[in-house]
């Protein structure tokens, strides 16, 4: 056959199969009942880059488990027949979407000194009895964790069941490299990657992520929040901390409901049988709290409803402190509704954060926010990755959720929905002492720059 004839038709092949894959991408879009800026930005990215964001889409383009490779159905079994609590609409609202109400028989607090978060993780591996059972999207092998990882290891040996599952993205070293977890293996700690981007066939998605941070001692005490298991979020050496964060501990009933995510992301990882433990009885505390996660596998987006009817019936006060801020148009419309209502908006965002995309997308957003009237404010000094809302006073939510689009529609999320007083009191003290090491953000004037934000928007879908 003639080379430039066999050249020519393969040409023709290669064409025709990269046209089929584009068209398959829409007809996914479409099908998949996409939010018309999310369908824009794909289409703009497919338009622009054909060729990679194609293959991108399919790789990164899904937002919920296929039924095929569902998990078991995810739902939080209440721990007892009670009604709502505390009367507060977002109770109900969540309780509508299949979230247990509120319990008020709970131990909180916040542990926002990296020195105290490290020393109450060695006090509570040390005094663990029974069980110890960790889910965490970042591990790193260093100075501060080896220290815990021998604990656990001394404790695997004295019979305590340990349970580590990490996420395969964000602790994608010891993934790749898991002979690093050999020692706490022979040790008898059990391990397991989430979402192991290497198996074949492929029966995970790259961009379902489980970001949850669960940590739970003799299934009687949470720890959960923003920190991750390295020296950049906890270490006894203050000067290695890279990040400012929050760590809550909580006792009391609320605990039996980490107890079941930590389970249903368990089983899924290992295949193995849920057991949901039993509900240790007696009375913690007087923290009113409801436990809610989100993600690809919860049937619905209760969290997202939940802080969107927040914003929305808002009468004083809303602040915010997220890592990054890139919502999409739902929130931002409804923030700027709130301020128009005389509500006063306050975003804590990092004056850089860890992520330049993420710092460009924001601009935007920040920029139009800012001109109608909301009061923006970047923290400097150590990276803010704290997350955490608080609605009138009222009302807030601490957990693992970022202000953005991946955090809120995409990874594996775990928060608590704060309802009594003096708990939130707390937490509005600790913002207050963080805002002192803030400035006033300032809108990009360079028209250059304020163009790059204008794009980044259109892409913000994506990021």
């Amino acid at each position: 056959m003639n080379p430039f004839r066999l050249e020519a038709f393969s040409d023709i092949v290669v064409t025709i199969g990269a046209e089929l894959l584009i068209l398959l991408a829409f007809l996914h879009m479409l099908s998949s009942r996409r939010s018309p800026s999310s369908m824009i930005a794909w289409t703009l990215a497919i338009f622009l880059v054909p060729y990679a964001a194609v293959p991108f889409y399919f790789l990164f383009g899904h937002r919920k488990l296929v039924k095929r490779y569902q998990k078991l159905p995810f739902q939080l079994k209440p721990v007892n027949d009670t009604i709502p609590l505390c009367n507060h609409p977002l109770e109900k609202l969540l309780c509508a979407n299949g979230i247990p109400p509120a319990s008020s028989d709970n131990r909180f607090e916040i542990l926002e000194n990296p020195e105290e978060a490290y020393e109450s993780f060695l006090r509570e591996i040390g005094d663990a009895k029974k069980s110890i059972d960790i889910c965490v999207y970042e591990l790193v092998h260093d100075p501060a964790t080896d220290p815990l990882l021998e604990a656990m290891k001394k404790k695997a040996r004295e019979g305590v069941r340990i349970r580590l599952l990490l996420d395969s993205i964000g602790s994608a070293r010891l993934y790749l490299f898991s002979r690093k977890l050999d020692p706490l293996r022979e040790a008898g700690v059990e391990t397991a990657f989430f979402m192991p981007f290497l198996h074949l066939p492929p029966r995970n998605f790259l961009n379902l992520r489980n970001h949850r941070k669960i940590y739970i001692f003799d299934s009687q005490t949470v720890l959960t929040g923003g920190m991750n298991l390295s020296e950049a979020y906890l270490s006894p050496d203050p000067e290695r901390v890279r990040y400012t964060d929050l760590l809550c501990r909580i006792e009391g009933q609320a605990t039996h409901y980490y107890m079941q995510i930590f389970e249903m992301d368990w089983s899924f990882a290992t295949d193995e049988k849920i057991r949901f433990p039993r509900l240790s009885g007696g009375r913690s505390g007087s923290a009113c709290l409801q436990v809610a996660s989100s993600g690809p596998d919860t049937p619905s987006d209760g969290v997202v409803e939940a802080l969107l009817s927040a914003i929305c019936n808002a009468t004083r006060s809303i602040t915010i402190f997220t890592p990054y801020f890139i919502p999409n148009e739902e929130f931002v419309r409804a923030l700027t509704i709130a301020l128009h209502r005389g509500v006063d908006l306050t975003i804590v965002t990092p004056e850089h954060s860890d992520h330049i995309i993420s710092d460009l997308g924001r601009g935007s957003y920040l920029r139009e926010l800012s001109s109608k009237g909301a009061k923006i404010l970047l923290h400097r000094g150590k990276i803010l990755h704290a997350k955490a809302m608080i609605f009138d006073g009222e009302c807030a939510v601490i957990g693992t959720i970022n202000f953005d689009n991946r955090s809120l529609f995409y990874n594996f999320e775990v928060v608590s929905f704060l309802y009594s007083e003096r708990e939130i009191e707390t937490l509005v003290s600790w913002g207050k002492r963080l805002t002192e090491h803030t400035i006033p953000y300032r809108a990009a004037r360079k028209p250059f720059l304020a163009n790059i934000e204008n794009f980044m928007r259109m892409l913000s879908p994506l990021v």
